[in-house]
């Protein structure tokens, strides 16, 4: 087939996953089956592309954490206003056309699709289709955690047929079908590349479905403990099948490095190489976010001055803990603050000159705070005492200082510390094992700087150690819905609808017949 055809299956990616006929379009797609096993390379590059929308400041981590007991994004006079997009997801009153619900729709099934193009090579090698078989099912599985049903279309079926739909019980077991074909032909973890998926990789995603399957197994999301025993086990089988080249990293922060590629912790990550867009187009909106989103304008590396971390997120914490107060000698030197969560009086590089507001703010002292009264009910701040300093300040990935702008850090997606927490919870939900919770513990109270207290032995414990443990990593939504916690009224939101564990489907799909609007919209 000629290459030019190649490229439109990404440009239309998106508009044929939302069910819109080939015939809508400028030009008729070539049938995939006419890709050649020359082309599996270069198809499955564009499967993993899909993994960078991870990494990105909307769509995805909007929904995983802003919409959580994590973060808010105020209005700051005319800073982040963004049409009410961010204080609709921490408010919970999305819509079906809203930015955040329409942009982690389009990431995720624009990314099925391109691993179903590389599956319906002909001759594609085994490892090939296995890894394309894993992030298909990992893109499944968001889709599924998010709005509770997703479009797919049967091999052979024609492009100018709207694709067909799976609820969330059978799209489960889907996933779970491609996960346990796909791990014999996967490769054993590349420790110095852990973007490449692997069999570590599919057996902890195996235990994160199994540890949410009850969840997802109820069209309404909800009922967790039915006959959930079973499941617990399977969740302890496949954290058990996680390699001895696997574990703990020695230091907490080895996993956000910039050379975090040898943590030996991280199972699944996004690759980026120091110097170079992850993917072009995404520039500012790559790896870098996660401390332009945060930080002021006046610090080093320069932000955009908007998400800020709850204070009853932040009081979870012993404030000296090493994992949200990293303060070593190289930290202060070249960001002049610790890292972690940033509270308090900021300070220039090197730690001895305290940082200002901007001059048009009157240059007041830059000390982040999230004083209640700081925040008005609506999320937008106007008084000027706040407009630059309301709210304490996540930055999880150490900056690159060669390069800010096109950092080296790789995005974690999976580590072995939510595996851990993942055995946990499942021996406390009635999982058998001849692993104890305090040998559990044990593990993780090793790290140097670990002073927040932590007891496995309960899920209200477990609960605050997934907290503290993996802040900022996008499983906030997902654990909440788990222990019945997200539709709860908490300090800064208070719509308590049940039905938005699932987010509505985006206006645009509904033009499928086959796909129906989730219940409440």
């Amino acid at each position: 087939m000629k290459k030019i055809n190649f490229i439109k299956y990404g440009l239309f990616a998106g508009a044929l996953v939302l069910g819109v006929s080939c015939t809508n379009l400028d030009e008729q797609i070539t049938d995939a089956t006419e890709l050649s096993a020359a082309d599996a390379d270069a198809v499955l590059v564009s499967a993993y592309a899909g993994l960078h929308n991870f990494e990105t400041q909307d769509g995805l981590f909007a929904i995983q954490e802003v919409t959580t007991d994590f973060a808010i994004v105020p209005t700051r006079a005319g800073d982040w206003g963004d049409g009410g997009a961010w204080l609709e997801d921490h408010f919970h009153t999305w819509k079906a056309d809203s930015r955040e619900v329409n942009t982690a729709w389009k990431h995720m099934l624009s990314s099925v699709y391109n691993c179903d193009l590389a599956l319906a090579i002909k001759g594609i090698s085994p490892s090939n289709k296995a890894q394309a078989q894993f992030l298909k099912a990992y893109y499944y599985y968001n889709a599924i955690d998010m709005f509770g049903q997703v479009p797919y279309r049967e091999a052979g079926s024609s492009n100018d047929d709207f694709p067909k739909v799976w609820d969330s019980p059978t799209a489960t077991a889907k996933i779970i079908a491609l996960l346990e074909e796909a791990l014999p032909n996967l490769p054993a973890k590349n420790t110095s590349d852990p973007s490449i998926a692997s069999k570590d990789a599919a057996n902890f995603l195996l235990a994160k479905i199994y540890l949410n399957k009850a969840v997802f197994d109820a069209p309404s999301h909800t009922g967790f403990n039915a006959n959930n025993v079973a499941n617990m086990n399977k969740v302890i089988q496949y954290v058990d099948a996680i390699s001895s080249s696997t574990s703990l990293a020695p230091d907490y922060w080895d996993n956000f490095k910039p050379s975090n590629n040898t943590s030996p912790e991280v199972i699944l990550s996004v690759r980026n190489v120091l110097g170079v867009d992850g993917v072009a187009g995404l520039g500012i909106n790559g790896i870098r976010s996660r401390w332009y989103m945060s930080a002021h304008y006046n610090q080093t590396p320069s932000g955009w001055n908007g998400f800020s971390v709850l204070q009853e997120y932040y009081n979870q914490f012993d404030p000296a803990d090493r994992r949200i107060k990293n303060n070593d000698a190289s930290i202060i030197a070249n960001f002049g603050s610790p890292l972690g969560m940033r509270i308090g009086q900021q300070y220039e590089k090197g730690g001895a000159v305290a940082l200002k507001t901007r001059a048009q703010n009157d240059s007041r002292p830059l000390n982040f705070q999230s004083d209640p009264a700081g925040l008005p009910a609506d999320g937008k701040i106007l008084a000027a005492e706040w407009l630059e300093r309301w709210g304490i300040r996540p930055q999880k990935y150490i900056p690159d200082v060669s390069n800010m702008d096109k950092p080296e850090n790789d995005y974690v997606l999976f580590r072995y510390a939510d595996a851990l927490l993942m055995k946990a919870e499942a021996i406390a939900r009635g999982g058998v094992s001849t692993t104890t919770p305090a040998s559990i513990k044990a593990l993780f109270t090793a790290r140097p700087g670990i002073t927040t207290p932590m007891d496995l032995s309960t899920l209200t414990g477990i609960y605050t150690a997934r907290a503290t443990e993996l802040w900022e990593e996008g499983w906030r939504r997902n654990d909440m819905i788990r222990f019945g916690k997200y539709t709860t009224a908490r300090a800064t939101m208070t719509n308590t609808d049940a039905y938005r564990v699932l987010l509505p489907i985006p206006t645009t799909a509904l033009l499928n017949p086959n796909i129906k609007q989730n219940p409440g919209y």
